[in-house]
């Protein structure tokens, strides 16, 4: 019992010392980016599928 244990610890710790191997995505989405801030193109208005709809009277 007191092998398994031991081979269990040892088990874990190697594991948790495998190092992490992030995706080009991953690494692409973590840095830091800057743009000009955008307007909304809809502010304020009703748009369904694409389109700008009237605005109700009621």
């Amino acid at each position: 019992m007191h092998k398994i244990a031991l081979i269990t610890i040892a088990t874990l710790i190697a594991i948790a010392a495998l190092p992490a191997h992030a995706s080009l995505a991953d690494r692409k989405s973590d840095e830091a980016t800057e743009a000009t801030a955008q307007p909304a193109p809809y502010n304020g208005q009703v748009v369904i599928r694409g389109q700008i709809q009237p605005e109700s009277h009621g």
